[in-house]
């Protein structure tokens, strides 16, 4: 027969717990979050509902309590709805001063964009200039951001009329795919999940035209409408040591070769204020 006190003593332990659970989920978090994913390559997947970001979330949830409404959303509007407080964090956020403005953003991978000719168009466009001196048309996706070298790029085609706009990701590969733009920009986590190995070596050229220095930085950013700098700082740090026990590691190889898990670790400043 199990006792009163028994009984007592774990109804007590439970309780106790349940209070330092709510606590620690206070730490990061008020009340629910609502985090938009958006399709991109390792990052996620809607076909398999399953990518890096997902899993990042689930370890932080495990970690700090706090509970996740997830949702699927276009790049243009997760920068809408984090401006005016109806969503609370996103993933994979280039910084920028304009994201800084409206966002604590704290950095979990790294990786470069490249530029993917199709063939066809390739002999024609070897450098930058070349493709500022052709017709060409370029695709980007609504909402993204590349490198420096890049954007700069982007803003002079777009003031020439020659920039397709793309709803998402796989949009983006289609219009290439159809010969509606020559060029697209995007990184080997991203194109290798759309792209088959016979149509990169068939279809495709690649020229990586960013300076060796420029990198596309991958952060979460939170709402500062939603969270407090104090919170901030605390998912900081919980990504820093997530990073140093292995955990982001073992979450990038469940998607990438080790040499590439390696690759895309993010070591460098951080200012999640």
């Amino acid at each position: 027969m199990i006792s009163r006190v028994n009984v007592l003593g774990a109804s007590i332990a439970m309780l106790v717990c349940g209070v330092g659970a709510a606590v620690a989920a206070d730490d990061y978090c008020s009340r629910p979050v609502r985090v938009a994913l958006f399709e991109f390559g390792v990052l996620y997947r809607a076909t398999t509902d399953d990518g890096i970001d997902p899993q990042l979330l689930d370890a932080i949830k495990s970690r700090t309590g706090c509970q996740f409404e997830r949702v699927v959303l276009p790049r243009n509007r997760i920068w809408a709805e984090l401006q005016n407080g109806s969503l609370d964090l996103a993933t994979g956020a280039i910084p920028t001063p304009e994201r800084k403005a409206y966002g604590f953003l704290l950095p979990y991978l790294k990786t470069r964009n490249v530029a993917l000719i199709r063939r066809d168009a390739a002999q024609q466009i070897k450098t930058i200039d070349d493709l500022e001196g052709s017709a060409a048309r370029v695709g980007v996706v609504r909402g993204f951001r590349h490198e420096a070298a890049y954007d700069a790029l982007i803003g002079r085609l777009e003031k020439q009329d020659r920039i397709v706009k793309a709803a998402d990701v796989a949009d983006n590969f289609r219009l290439l795919d159809k010969g509606i733009v020559q060029v697209i920009f995007s990184q080997p986590i991203v194109f290798r999940q759309y792209l088959t190995e016979e149509y990169l070596q068939s279809q495709v050229v690649f020229r990586d035209w960013a300076p060796q220095d420029e990198t596309s930085i991958g952060a979460l950013i939170l709402s500062r409408k939603s969270f407090s700098p104090e919170q901030a700082r605390r998912w900081d740090a919980l990504i820093v040591s997530m990073q140093r026990d292995g955990t982001l590691l073992k979450i990038y190889r469940g998607f990438l070769s080790t040499s590439q898990a390696r690759d895309i670790g993010y070591v460098g400043p951080r200012s999640p204020d």
